[in-house]
């Protein structure tokens, strides 16, 4: 069962016996190929902190002879270079930030770009157990997280470390007796933090679990906003949101408080250091042993190594929640696909069509059977319907056929071969599906109905399109709006009637021009003249094709060349529309009261 929390918690109880584990993969895989830039910020960044350490060291010159009578010269001359100090520090610091941007942004595309590539990757199997707000939650949110543990961490850790050693060694240099007091203060900052450090990792993973779920109810809401607002459930959606925004406030509060308790803790501890300088460093004056200027210059040390050294100690309390969100973006690109392509698996020349099922076995879930020995064939260019209860297993035989799932037991054969001895990307470019749940992009009509041939608009020739859309029964319709085949429908096709959007599925397919086509219910959404006009364009695709169609209406195919009755998993009849029907069983109960309540329906018109 491909469920990421569960993945996630067996990859957490890993890392926790090996705690570099994730962070020697993101060197592996992103951190070391930026080696250059990394070096170079880190040129900018010692460059910066020795300008910072010797315009503070500037200021014993300056107290000592600089505001003495006489010394307009030289206090002239320190004034000048601590301006030029600071200018040669804001280039560094514009050149170390675009370079580092860049190089963060990249390895955030790059994280993106193969997540993507890796979810497209997996089965229908993965999808099934993890909601799409989940998934989307991982790969907005948690990719920044990884390129500040490869990139931003390492920079800020180094800036802030060198920082503080170029400061300690002016404190040294001035006043080591004074410094020894200040470290004496390190110790104790270092226990409080590592307190807090454990406790943000655990909310970090909290948290991210909450963002997600939040995520998959925002999507879900919005999907289906028609359902809330006919059954009048703004209400009962309202608590569900209140309930997940008041979790993620709390958690936020809480991890905020945990990462701002670090502040008290540094002031605190800066107190007593600031309190000890001026004790030591003030006795040290009184003595001679360490002049005004000296003295200035030690405390301006302090003041400057105060903010990067909070820094670090807050470093390891960010860290966590980094690497939570890192472990989660593994525990994706670690889910292997449950469906691959075997080393040798080819492709067929000159494939006509020929589907065999051969005693196929199948179940969603473990010891919970849908198909039970299913067996039948379809003779290339013929046509076989799949009818029967819901629930009865039709649409599973038809997705078992492009490989969205693998049988169980059993064979399921094209021209003879095994479907699982052959590359996914051949099978199912051979393949045209029109779905009874009508999936559309949000963009236009035109870009819809070229996606079945590759995607892009572009590589579907105006003429091509227009004949598809017309054998459709699309094309009028389409006229019909302002802006034609230009005109944007919406998410999922929300500006479309779900007649509108099953002929431009159709004209999907048709424009696929595939020799195996898979119809689950293409007709269902039409109504009764709409029909009619397209299944007379898909008889004409159906000549010569192999073709399934998984039917409620059973007028629709009365004239397929076999028909398979399908019940709890089972084929429990087989033959012609008018064989089953003089056979007097469940074909001929699921006719007569198709026909009962037509008849029914005209009555009381």
């Amino acid at each position: 069962m491909l469920n990421l929390n569960r993945i996630y918690k067996r990859q957490k109880t890993a890392s926790d016996s090996a705690a570099p584990s994730v962070l020697v993969r993101i060197w592996r895989d992103y951190t070391r190929r930026y080696m250059g830039s990394i070096l170079l910020a880190m040129v900018f960044i010692i460059l910066t902190a020795a300008a910072e350490a010797y315009s503070v060291a500037l200021l014993k010159p300056i107290f000592d002879n600089g505001f003495t009578e006489g010394s307009m010269a030289m206090l002239k001359f320190l004034s000048l270079q601590i301006f030029a100090i600071y200018v040669i520090k804001g280039v560094l610091g514009y050149f170390k930030m675009v370079l580092m941007t860049t190089v963060s942004q990249k390895i955030i595309r790059e994280i993106q770009r193969r997540l993507f590539n890796h979810l497209l990757s997996l089965d229908m199997n993965f999808f099934n157990r993890n909601s799409s707000g989940k998934v989307i939650s991982r790969m907005v949110n948690e990719t920044d997280k990884m390129s500040q543990i490869a990139i931003t961490f390492i920079t800020q850790v180094s800036r802030d470390a060198i920082s503080c050693i170029s400061m300690f060694a002016i404190m040294i240099y001035f006043s080591w007796r004074t410094f020894l007091f200040v470290c004496i203060m390190f110790p104790i900052g270092a226990f409080l933090v590592k307190k807090l450090r454990k406790k943000m990792g655990e909310m970090a993973g909290e948290f991210a679990d909450l963002q997600a779920k939040f995520m998959a109810y925002l999507i879900e809401s919005f999907a289906n906003v028609r359902v809330i607002k006919s059954y009048n459930m703004e209400k009962y959606e309202r608590g569900r949101v209140d309930e997940n925004v008041e979790l993620l406030y709390s958690r936020t509060v809480g991890m905020t408080k945990i990462t701002a308790l670090t502040t008290p803790i540094m002031e605190s501890l800066s107190g007593v250091v600031i309190a000890g300088i001026l004790m030591f460093g003030g006795m040290q004056v009184v003595e001679g042993s360490l002049t005004i200027g000296g003295f200035v210059a030690f405390l301006g040390a302090w003041v400057s190594v105060y903010k990067p050294l909070k820094s670090l100690t807050q470093f390891h309390v960010k860290l966590q929640a980094a690497k939570a969100g890192a472990e989660r973006i593994y525990a994706i690109l670690d889910t292997e696909p449950t469906i691959k392509d075997k080393p040798n698996a080819k492709e067929i020349k000159n494939l006509k069509g020929d589907i065999c099922f051969n005693n196929v076995c199948f179940e969603y879930d473990e010891g919970k059977p849908i198909l039970s020995n299913v067996s039948f064939d379809i003779p290339a260019g013929k046509t076989v319907a799949l009818v029967g209860s819901s629930g009865g297993g039709k649409t599973t035989i038809a997705q078992l056929i492009p490989r969205f799932w693998d049988v169980k037991s059993g064979r399921v054969l094209i021209d003879g071969v095994d479907i699982r001895d052959l590359k996914q990307s051949f099978l199912r470019d051979k393949i045209s599906i029109v779905n009874q749940d009508t999936l559309l992009f949000d963009d236009t009509i035109r870009s819809n109905i070229a996606y079945g041939g590759g995607g892009s608009a572009e590589n579907v020739c105006n003429a091509k399109l227009l004949a598809a859309s017309k054998a459709a029964n699309a094309h009028e319709f389409i006229s019909g709006f302002e802006k034609g085949y230009d005109t944007q429908i919406g998410e999922r096709g929300v500006m479309l009637s779900g007649g509108q959007k099953q002929r431009i599925s159709i004209a999907r397919a048709l424009i696929k021009d595939s020799p195996i086509l898979l119809l689950d219910e293409a007709t269902s959404a039409l109504d009764t003249k709409s029909e009619a006009e397209v299944q007379n364009a898909l008889t004409a695709l159906m000549k010569n094709r192999t073709t399934l169609v998984i039917a409620h209406r059973l007028s629709t195919i009365v004239n397929a060349d076999r028909i398979l009755v399908v019940n709890n998993g089972r084929i429990v009849e087989s033959g012609t529309h008018d064989e089953l029907l003089a056979q007097n069983g469940e074909y001929a109960k699921l006719y007569n009261m198709q026909f009962k309540d037509k008849k029914t329906s005209k009555g009381k018109k």
